[in-house]
């Protein structure tokens, strides 16, 4: 790609807006000068701020979104609706995960992603029997991205039991299995087809403290040591869970896993819904990273995370579409502060002094979620990579707007109609308000969701 310049109204900073301003980018799609222009400057495009990457996601979920909506006469949970996710689990091919991952990841664009975390354990084939090439889902994964031109963050799963008290998995769970070492092995398949990529990375994910045991684990993060890369896990999502963890440790999830593990700045700690004071105090010091998903987690009634209590002591945190029933970060960042609003009685709750609320959550969730992808993203700084939103300027509820005001207007009361153009590493991937590859990636996304259905 040769060198470009972006000519722009106003550019959002780590520190303010700037504007007019010109971004210098190199051949590999990174900053290399943020610099403002005279005001009477010829400009291409309106405002931009830097694209939010997405901490997590199961992209073979989106084939259910809209399929949970019958009740259970026994009553519904994250538990039977775990059910579902099984059947569909159990039928999905290869080239079909390729198919609908691609598609899910054009949509994620168009709506402001612009890297993902895939939390990726359909590993095996659906008879539970590896494929001849360990890495054949994880390569579909990366296939897709490939398609869509979305960054990842690849997180293959360890999965080896059903719960806290088993030795192995269910019958329902026969696609997710790894020992260690078959694990070890599947990464090294990963970090192979990785080879050469600028736009992917590889990390990993321990499912979580039910489907991986103390013992596992360590024999992982030991083999890993040396990587310094992203560790995410799933953790303290339900009541539930946290019952069952103190019945078979004596401690409650995330007291347990700080307990046995070193958590630092590389881990990705997912929901973390259910923590007392002491919990969330220990947890941070460490500098992880709490992954928010807040559609997911109400539409599976986890409950709330305590984000006021999180965002006074500047807790780290990023948002993910998780099981992708929705996918807009500006719905992700609205429900917390919404959330924070019901819960306080007040107002602009997430909002810090000299910012306002969207604004707030905006750059720390894109510092947050940059972090727990490991990628130099969620700044329009030199040397970091140009993944870029452009907002609508003429889009009725943006005209004449600027400043903070112009990003709380998206957050707000916005979606994605507001959003023109999309970059990643200084590629244009959306282009007034479309993907580039819509057509063909939605025939494909359809044709595979047809099939399964």
């Amino acid at each position: 790609m040769p060198d470009q310049k972006i000519r722009c109204r106003s550019l959002l900073t780590e520190r303010d807006w700037l504007g007019p301003a010109v971004i210098d980018l190199d051949s590999e799609g990174f900053i290399r000068s943020v610099e403002p222009l005279p005001v009477n400057a010829a400009i291409d495009y309106g405002h931009i701020i830097p694209g939010m990457p997405n901490l997590h996601s199961h992209a073979f979920q989106r084939q259910m979104a809209g399929l949970s909506g019958f009740a259970n006469p026994e009553g519904d949970s994250f538990w039977t609706w775990r059910e579902l996710m099984y059947r569909l689990a159990l039928r999905i091919q290869p080239e079909q995960l390729q198919a609908i991952a691609a598609f899910l990841q054009a949509e994620m664009l168009e709506k402001g992603y612009t890297s993902c975390a895939e939390f990726h354990y359909l590993h095996h084939q659906p008879d539970g029997k590896p494929y001849a090439d360990l890495g054949e889902m994880s390569g579909r994964i990366l296939a897709a991205a490939d398609q869509s031109g979305m960054s990842l963050t690849l997180l293959p799963v360890l999965y080896c039991r059903s719960g806290f008290n088993s030795r192995d998995v269910t019958e329902k769970q026969r696609r997710f299995r790894n020992t260690p070492e078959q694990y070890l092995e599947l990464r090294q398949h990963c970090a192979r087809m990785l080879q050469g990529q600028t736009l992917h990375r590889l990390g990993l994910a321990p499912h979580s403290l039910r489907a991986v045991s103390t013992e596992q684990m360590v024999e992982v993060l030991q083999a890993c040591r040396n990587d310094a890369q992203p560790i995410h896990i799933h953790i303290a999502e339900q009541q539930r869970e946290v019952e069952e963890c103190e019945a078979a440790t004596a401690a409650r999830p995330v007291q347990w896993l700080l307990d046995q593990h070193d958590i630092d700045y590389h881990w990705c700690l997912v929901h973390a819904t259910h923590m007392n004071a002491n919990e969330m105090a220990a947890l941070l010091q460490t500098h992880s990273v709490a992954g928010l998903c807040p559609s997911t987690e109400a539409d599976l009634g986890d409950g709330y995370f305590q984000i006021i209590k999180w965002f006074e002591q500047s807790g780290r945190f990023g948002i993910g579409s998780d099981s992708n029933l929705r996918l807009s970060p500006t719905e992700e960042l609205r429900m917390l502060e919404f959330q924070a609003r019901l819960t306080s009685g007040k107002r602009n709750v997430l909002g810090e002094q000299g910012l306002s609320c969207g604004r707030s959550l905006y750059q720390r969730a894109v510092v947050g979620g940059a972090q727990a992808l490991g990628q130099k993203v969620g700044r329009i700084a030199p040397d970091f990579r140009a993944d870029l939103i452009e907002l609508d300027e003429h889009h009725p509820l943006l005209a004449g707007r600027n400043g903070d005001s112009l990003l709380d207007s998206w957050i707000m009361a916005g979606d994605q109609t507001m959003i023109r153009t999309v970059w990643v590493a200084g590629r244009k991937r959306v282009v007034e308000g479309t993907h580039v590859a819509r057509d063909t990636l939605q025939a494909a996304g359809r044709k595979a969701m047809q099939e399964l259905l």
